[in-house]
């Protein structure tokens, strides 16, 4: 079950606390976080990580959501360098909080060949992490990315729809200024109000958990999605809450949750 909300005015970071107790048996208190687009230009991340430190230290467990990096919109020379930053940045991440398990679900930005032959050698030598495909489960709690919320998607069709993202390259120099121009018009913000109503998001969500057996009939009670870039607060819809960190970019929102889960 969920609980009562708890706002922290610095960072813009919101704390959801469960009515379980971290100290009660079985209980773990769980921070999650999506959408940081590290190493995309337009990604404002950094202005959040002191925030972000002070929740990981304080929770059991952390799961990052997806599209933590962006291989497409990378300012790295080559998608090989970006892969090796982006593990040198967890292999930090994981350094500074070794009492916290992570959990690295993944995004269509961050599923890119060159970082899937690089983050399964490092998970399997890092103690407190591990790394997932499509989605990861945690007592009645559901996290994955959010991308199935595209269309109406299977299991089968996001598969099919990340092998485009698995063998991508890195955009230029004219399509990313074409980008920034998007973005200072604030073209992106409606962009995604368009492309993702509210209500038609979580139903393609639930259509998705239906079909790997994980929607309400299994217990799940509760998302943590990303991928839209728009921030939900316990929208309710079929019996399930929905929540999603936005995204630290120019113009939009962008949030941190905890939650407490019993595993």
């Amino acid at each position: 079950m969920l609980g009562k909300w708890v706002v922290t005015t610095k960072m813009e970071i919101v704390e959801m606390v469960g009515e379980l107790s971290p100290t009660q048996p079985g209980a773990q208190s769980v921070c999650v976080v999506s959408d940081l687009h590290l190493f995309c230009r337009r990604s404002r991340a950094a202005r959040y990580l002191d925030g972000m430190h002070a929740v990981i230290a304080d929770s059991n467990l952390c799961v990052l959501n997806g599209d933590i990096f962006d291989f497409r919109w990378t300012t790295l020379n080559t998608l090989n360098e970006t892969a090796h930053a982006a593990i040198e940045w967890l292999e930090a991440l994981l350094d500074r909080h070794p009492h916290t398990q992570f959990h690295y679900v993944l995004g269509n930005h961050d599923n890119n060949r060159f970082f899937l032959a690089a983050i399964e050698p490092f998970a399997d030598r890092t103690p407190n992490l591990s790394w997932r495909h499509h989605y990861l489960r945690l007592g009645n709690t559901l996290f994955l990315h959010g991308d199935v919320a595209n269309w109406r998607m299977t299991e089968a069709d996001l598969t099919r729809h990340r092998a485009g993202w698995h063998d991508g390259t890195k955009k230029g120099t004219a399509v990313n200024r074409t980008y920034d121009a998007a973005f200072a018009l604030r073209l992106h913000k409606l962009a995604h109000w368009l492309a993702f109503p509210r209500k038609a998001v979580v139903k393609r969500l639930l259509y998705y958990m239906e079909d790997v057996g994980q929607g309400p009939d299994a217990g799940v009670e509760a998302v943590f999605f990303g991928h839209t870039h728009m921030v939900l607060s316990g929208y309710e819809y079929g019996g399930v809450r929905f929540y999603n960190c936005g995204a630290p970019m120019p113009g939009l929102r962008f949030t941190m949750f905890r939650t407490t889960v019993d595993i």
